[in-house]
């Protein structure tokens, strides 16, 4: 019971302030106030229940050591609703950085992806209607679809239409050139776009270059996403 009260009034002040809004007062304090009024409450429902009055000169330091504890117990949970929203933040880039990339669509219609632990932008994209995920390249002249992504969107290229010569990161080959019907990432669709199609096993991800972007009102990162913006 004495280590349950605290604990129980510290998760209800949290929790309290986790729904208010931060410009609303809670009981008439703002919320830096109410959080350390919490705190102090907690540590003197546990000096009270721990009786800390009939504990003697040998109960004291244990006491107080459990005083310590709830302090210390409620600055933390104070911390954790202080950057709530920083925490949110990274649990959010976790849980991208671990499943597929989300393509966020904004207010005004703009498409935002959070960059890659590994420092690059994993665009999740359609391609005919088929699903496609896109390395963001500006220095790729073109779209460049996989053989695989190409063969699932039904892009049909002969042996003989590779006679164009690429460079890859597994050095020169050649592709074929395609017009795709539709890319559309999130929300911004752009039809008949010029594309290149790899040989199976030159490249290991479709790359979405110029020929895309450059149909885009804009594109840009910011504080470390990608933002593309449609006509």
């Amino acid at each position: 019971m004495r280590s349950f009260a605290p604990f129980a009034l510290l998760s209800a002040a949290l929790t309290t302030l986790w729904l208010t809004p931060p410009q609303e007062p809670v009981l008439g304090l703002s919320h830096g106030e109410f959080a350390r009024g919490a705190v102090g409450a907690a540590v003197a429902l546990w000096l009270m229940l721990s009786g800390f009055a009939r504990a003697g000169p040998a109960g004291a330091a244990r006491v107080l050591a459990g005083a310590a504890f709830w302090a210390l117990s409620g600055l933390a949970l104070v911390g954790v609703y202080a950057y709530r929203f920083e925490f949110s933040e990274i649990a959010d880039r976790v849980m991208e950085e671990l499943g597929p990339s989300v393509a966020r669509v904004g207010a005004g219609g703009e498409v935002v992806i959070r960059r890659r632990l590994g420092g690059e932008f994993i665009v999740p994209g359609k391609v005919n209607g088929r699903p496609v995920s896109f390395v963001f390249d500006t220095g790729a002249s073109s779209v460049v679809l996989t053989a695989e992504d190409a063969a699932a969107a039904g892009v049909a290229v002969a042996a003989d239409d590779f006679f164009i010569n690429v460079t890859t990161a597994n050095g020169a080959t050649t592709a074929a050139a395609a017009r795709l019907d539709r890319i559309s990432v999130g929300g911004i669709v752009i039809r008949s776009v010029p594309a290149l199609v790899a040989q199976k096993g030159t490249l290991e991800q479709s790359l979405l270059g110029m020929t895309y972007l450059e149909r885009l009102k804009s594109f840009a990162v910011e504080s470390g996403k990608l933002v593309l913006r449609g006509k």
